[in-house]
């Protein structure tokens, strides 16, 4: 299961305004529009097949823009999306490519399966005197270990420039992963330089978010956090080690500030895959003739 269709995502997402409707094991997302009643529709990641009449039906209801999905690729059935009404859309709101590492195999199998620049790093990063120290979410009586590590990912946004929420809303978040997740800390000194936020599902292990200084680049922490993740998921008898997306130069518009950070996820090798490109079924044709103004005038 995608993390976007697991109920800790529903959780997140409720408590910063959406509204969740579930049809089966599919997870539909609804936003009101602010001040108009009409609202935005997406389904991420769901699982096939797609249950079309409950969407629409549940569109309608809520006076729904648009339904945008983006599909899942296991089961996906081009023809069931024309025949619906679902067209092939520009918008891209969660990743289209990811890679999965199959931690099923032996420590020493799973180590030699990366590139050997990761291998190179992460046998310098255990010779820099670095402390990992990792925190279960939900043995913590406070958010203190969690403002830390939001301290390490805002710290990256600044070196890298790309964008991540207040620390409100990843609060929200922190609380609706609580029981399913860890922060892993790369110290130096007693200094934290690194840090990794790691989900845990029923099938898999994600690698929700990071955060790192100049100086654990220096060091390497980065490579070392995501082996000691790795490590920590086979620990917890986890089949899957999901990087949670890598750009894709399909949507080149969307995500370019992913580049770097992907080139290094691409150094532990893993399996690529790939996601459908996201259909959307227009509801409003007043919003279709808009969205495709705005998607000339990007241009």
């Amino acid at each position: 299961m995608d993390i976007r269709q697991s109920a800790q995502w529903g959780e997140y997402l409720t408590q910063i305004g959406w509204k969740i409707e579930k049809v089966g094991s599919t997870q539909i997302f609804i936003r009101k529009v602010p001040f108009l009643p009409f609202s935005f529709i997406k389904i991420q990641h769901p699982k096939n097949p797609l249950p079309f009449r409950q969407i629409d039906r549940i569109a309608r209801e809520n006076r729904g823009l648009f339904v945008l999905i983006e599909p899942d690729g296991e089961g996906f059935e081009l023809s069931k999306m024309s025949l619906n009404g679902f067209q092939k859309s520009h918008m891209s709101l969660t990743h289209t490519s990811t890679i999965y590492i199959d931690i099923t195999k032996t420590q020493e199998k799973i180590f030699n399966s990366f590139s050997e620049n990761a291998r190179r790093n992460i046998k310098k990063a255990q010779k820099n005197n670095l402390q990992i120290k990792t925190i279960s979410l939900k043995k913590e009586k406070d958010d203190s270990e969690f403002r830390k590590f939001y301290r390490l990912l805002s710290n990256l946004t600044h070196l890298k420039k790309f964008f991540v929420p207040g620390y409100s809303e990843f609060y929200k978040k922190m609380l609706a992963f609580k029981n399913k997740s860890a922060v892993l800390f790369a110290y130096s000194n007693d200094i934290p330089v690194a840090a990794v936020w790691l989900g845990f599902l029923d099938d898999r292990a994600v690698y929700m978010n990071t955060g790192i200084t100049r100086g654990g680049y220096d060091l390497l922490a980065n490579y070392l956090l995501v082996w000691e993740s790795i490590l920590l998921a086979k620990k917890n008898k986890l089949p899957i080690f999901d990087f949670e997306g890598i750009y894709d130069p399909k949507f080149p518009m969307w995500r370019k500030s992913w580049k770097n950070f992907s080139e290094f996820k691409k150094r532990f090798h893993g399996t690529a895959v790939e996601y459908p490109a996201p259909y959307i079924k227009y509801y409003s044709k007043i919003y279709q003739i808009f969205d495709l103004c705005s998607r000339i005038f990007y241009k």
